[in-house]
């Protein structure tokens, strides 16, 4: 398999503007509710619209959902209590919250499959660090210029 080209390279420059006119829609197989589009739209602006492959559209659909009902039953969760009585008097874990921790190891092991997680992203932590004190540079910049901009 080929290794995929720098990202400041000419040609992936190129590549990527190219399919930066493509629309990035779940495949129809992995309908979505309307409680899950926010969900989508956040997942997908992860990476640039060339980057999305087929089988990749397939799980960021997935986990869309799965993210959508997620915060479905937190909500209920946090309204029915996280102790729930018995019939009989005795108290025990609300149900609910098994399936709250569910849904996340769910999340996480898709976000892993789409390479979503920090290291993916970033790679080892001194890369990390390095890119988020390039990152808060630029931010202090650009901020520093619009204070200084006269009105």
């Amino acid at each position: 398999m080929a290794r995929k080209a720098r990202t400041d390279s000419a040609a992936e420059a190129v590549r990527i503007m190219a399919g930066s006119g493509r629309e990035v829609m779940p495949p129809s197989h992995v309908p979505l509710d309307d409680m899950d589009w926010p969900y989508w739209h956040n997942v997908v602006s992860e990476f640039a619209r060339a980057d999305w492959t087929e089988h990749q559209l397939e799980l960021a659909a997935m986990l869309a959902r799965t993210m959508a009902n997620l915060e479905q039953e937190q909500r209920t969760l946090r309204a029915e209590g996280f102790i729930a009585v018995r019939e009989n008097g005795t108290s025990v874990e609300n149900p609910r919250a098994r399936a709250v921790k569910s849904l996340t190891g769910d999340i996480l092991s898709l976000r892993r499959s789409l390479a979503l997680h920090a290291r993916a992203r970033s790679g080892d932590n001194r890369d990390a660090a390095r890119q988020r004190d390039m990152g808060r540079a630029t931010q202090t910049e650009v901020e520093d210029d619009l204070l200084a901009a006269p009105e």
